[in-house]
């Protein structure tokens, strides 16, 4: 089986064994439950540029396994976020699309996400609501490590290290991304071993695969893993659907 077909092939698995359709994925955003403080469906310069906080949490959050380069980011996010709000700010500033199950796992054993993923087919812990949990109650040391991970199939495994809490400026809108390197992979590349194959691919014009995987990524520019504007990290946050499992659409 060629690259691409091993591609398309680990696409499809991965959709049965979550049961996420093609349709569920285009479904317009949705209008969060009432479990989620109502400030958070207002527009960004509402709901993040007010009064409401006086005190920021900063986090760096770097994608595991990936070198040369390394893909992180260093945020600031307002006091009270939730861990729903967090998933939303980390999908956004990574470049990640927001249309794959995540969960957040801790060191002492639970987790934090959507209580009703589907426990048939994911073997979880207990799960906290993330909608409803707040990150000022777990992060409480500087150096505390909490592991994200994003799509259950492609597995992209995140660590998450809290900085400390910061005085807000009032002239600056929250999330701040402060520094960062690197573009995220490709959704639905086939992990970590399919990113690197695309990458040995779409960098030489020569390889015999080339054509086929610069359609397959679909954007009018090559991929450049060096990508990475600091300013921009949050312009999309808006747009962020917010998928958390095909049970969100029943």
């Amino acid at each position: 089986m060629d690259s691409m077909n091993t591609f398309y092939a680990h696409q499809t698995t991965r959709q049965e064994a979550q049961n996420i359709s093609t349709s569920n994925l285009q479904t317009p955003p949705l209008t969060l439950r009432s479990s989620t403080p109502s400030s958070f469906v207002t527009r960004r310069t509402t709901r993040y540029n007010n009064d409401d906080y006086s005190q920021v949490l900063e986090f760096k959050i770097q994608l595991k396994h990936i070198r040369i380069p390394a893909v992180w980011r260093r945020i600031q996010v307002p006091y009270d976020y939730t861990f729903f709000h967090f998933h939303l700010a980390i999908q956004c500033c990574m470049g990640w699309l927001n249309c794959h199950m995540h969960i957040f796992r801790t060191q002492e054993g639970f987790e934090y996400g959507n209580p009703h993923i589907d426990i048939n087919y994911l073997d979880f812990p207990e799960v906290r609501e993330e909608k409803t949990s707040l990150l000022k109650d777990y992060f409480h040391s500087k150096g505390q490590i909490m592991e994200y991970e994003y799509d259950l199939g492609d597995s992209w495994e995140h660590i998450i290290t809290y900085e400390g809490v910061f005085d807000r400026k009032q002239s600056t809108q929250y999330p701040k991304c402060l520094r960062g390197r690197g573009k995220c992979p490709p959704e639905d590349i086939g992990g970590y071993d399919g990113f690197e194959r695309f990458k040995e691919i779409i960098k030489d014009k020569n390889h015999p695969e080339y054509e086929e995987f610069s359609n397959w990524y679909g954007e009018s520019d090559d991929y450049d893993p060096n990508e990475f504007h600091k300013d921009s990290a949050f312009n999309n946050l808006e747009l962020m659907p917010d998928f958390r499992d095909v049970s969100d659409y029943c």
